[in-house]
């Protein structure tokens, strides 16, 4: 988990930091080499194909293949299958940069979604939704993804697009849209609670990541570019969170995917810091010892 003097230059400064907490999301500096990220397209290829370095034990989980037609593709828990995605998410730096906006000493992985948008496909929209809606049976509200496209991302490929300083909004904490594709109509439920609107793309250099906390809403437009847009989105824990107890609107208990796959607690709880399924991608004092 060291860093390089030439790596942990590449971490946010204090200015970055600030800024992070007041708009709710950062671009960092290239912190990826294109090898790093060409292995991670390689890999995705190979995922696409139907390939799996290991098996999940469990289902119901997002998982496109080949028979499912060329539109949008989303494919969960990734680096748990396939050994090159895996050894993207573990890259040392992206949970590095994850710790030092969120002010956290560790981070664990939380999952990952592989997303492939087609060119062309008008319902390839993402809808304006919040990470954190998506988490209920979480304790912490410091989580945060990381967005990692595996190519140069712009608006015409539909790149991702934050709505700035929506992170501090107090009426949408439950968003969960994210399978709306009117996102003008959404945004306008946005402004007529009050709300400045702000649209901010995430226009990105390969190697480049995006980081945006957990309440922060943001969506992404159709691609309209001649090729597909592939990234991978890494959701991260800050050392605080740990499973709650979470009950729905009509009284149901809350339940993540992730629940069946980690270990249980002595309690009978899922262990979100199970090694295996959420494993730490970054502690500090581990880097220091190292150093």
């Amino acid at each position: 988990m060291d860093l390089s003097a030439e790596q942990r230059e590449l971490l946010p400064s204090d200015e970055d930091v600030a800024f992070y907490r007041e708009h709710g999301w950062y671009i960092s500096k290239k912190i990826l080499s294109d090898e790093a990220i060409d292995d991670a397209l390689y890999g995705s290829e190979r995922h696409y194909a139907g390939e799996r370095d290991s098996e999940l034990l469990v289902g119901g989980y997002l998982d496109w293949k080949p028979g499912d037609g060329d539109a949008l593709r989303i494919n969960d828990y990734v680096s748990l299958q396939n050994d090159q995605l895996r050894n993207l998410v573990h890259t040392p730096l992206i949970a590095a940069v994850a710790a030092r906006l969120s002010g956290s000493s560790t981070i664990r992985l939380f999952h990952d979604q592989l997303i492939y948008k087609p060119s062309g496909e008008k319902k390839a929209a993402i809808g304006w939704h919040v990470d954190r809606a998506y988490w209920s049976t979480c304790t912490s509200d410091e989580m945060l993804t990381a967005w990692i496209p595996f190519h140069d991302c712009d608006e015409r490929m539909g790149t991702v697009t934050m709505l700035d300083g929506s992170h501090r909004w107090t009426d949408t904490a439950d968003l969960r849209t994210f399978r709306r594709h009117d996102l003008d109509q959404l945004e306008q439920q946005f402004s007529s609670s009050g709300n400045a609107i702000r649209k901010v793309p995430m226009n990105l250099k390969k190697g480049q990541v995006s980081f945006h906390h957990a309440r922060t809403i943001h969506g992404s437009y159709p691609n309209v570019s001649n090729a597909p847009r592939i990234a991978l989105a890494v959701h991260l824990q800050d050392a605080a969170n740990q499973y709650c107890l979470h009950h729905d609107d009509q009284g149901n208990v809350s339940f993540h995917i992730i629940d069946s796959l980690c270990r249980k607690q002595p309690n009978g709880n899922p262990d979100y810091a199970d090694p295996d399924i959420c494993p730490m991608l970054w502690s500090e004092m581990i880097s220091r010892s190292a150093s």
